[in-house]
């Protein structure tokens, strides 16, 4: 019997979450705004709002980057659907033309278009701001690609069973005395891994891995400790870190 132990992380991908985004700006401001002025100071508190629930604060450069840019698009779909309000406003009231023919510069220009050529200009303007910054979210948001670390805990090892905690970590159950027992994963070619347990008196030791990335270590276990903490990180150059931190626990 393998008691295998790993993680699945799901990502939202970045460009789907800035979409999703503008539209709940363009939805809201649909339905409250009708000038453009109106639009800034409610954008840029639903922009706050999305950071704080949506990005992690452990980064606080990353943290504000992504709250300008959730400010910034939720503008955009503000302005987006006061261009289209105003546009239905044009349709219905004929004052409109008067007041446009008194305007100078471009403003006049703008009154000159058709209706349809208002609504192609202001969605291609909208369109291309938002292009633009999916782009450089894109550029700015590293790939995830982390490296291969996976655990098995076998009762040929000395384990006897697995679980989680309230916390989602893994927990590992071995007998009450045994006194060793053997830790074997994997990971990638070339990559390194490195065991840390301040329980076990152990701080970055290397583990070895033969040629296909298999390792087995073995751990000796204190009589007098109960429960374990143990963390291993694997590292290769370019690609993401990764880490698995377990408990082993006697019962």
């Amino acid at each position: 019997m393998d008691i295998t132990g790993s993680s699945n992380v799901y990502y939202l991908s970045p460009a789907y979450l800035l979409i999703i985004v503008v539209l709940i700006g363009f939805i809201y401001h649909l339905i409250r705004n009708q000038e453009y002025k109106n639009t800034i100071l409610s954008s840029t508190i639903i922009g706050i709002i999305f950071s704080v629930i949506l990005v992690p604060i452990d980064d606080l450069m990353y943290f504000l980057l992504r709250m300008g840019m959730f400010v910034v698009l939720v503008i955009f779909g503000g302005f987006l659907a006061v261009g289209f309000k105003k546009l239905r406003i044009m349709n219905e009231t004929e004052n409109f033309y008067e007041l446009e023919n008194k305007l100078e510069g471009h403003r006049k220009w703008w009154s000159d278009q058709s209706h349809k050529s208002q609504t192609i200009t202001i969605c291609i303007t909208s369109l291309l701001g938002i292009v633009l910054i999916i782009s450089a979210v894109c550029l700015l948001t590293p790939v995830e690609n982390p490296v291969q670390l996976d655990l098995e805990f076998t009762p040929s090892n000395g384990f006897i069973n697995a679980n989680y905690t309230d916390d989602g970590e893994m927990i590992v159950f071995i007998a009450n005395n045994t006194t060793q027992c053997v830790l074997t994963g994997s990971s990638e070619a070339n990559a390194t891994v490195t065991i840390t347990s301040n329980d076990l008196g152990m701080y970055n030791q290397t583990v070895p891995l033969d040629p296909d990335g298999n390792f087995a270590y073995n751990l000796d276990i204190p009589q007098n400790v109960s429960i374990i903490k143990i963390s291993l990180e694997a590292t290769k150059p370019g690609k993401d870190n990764r880490s698995i931190t377990f408990f082993i626990k006697k019962q």
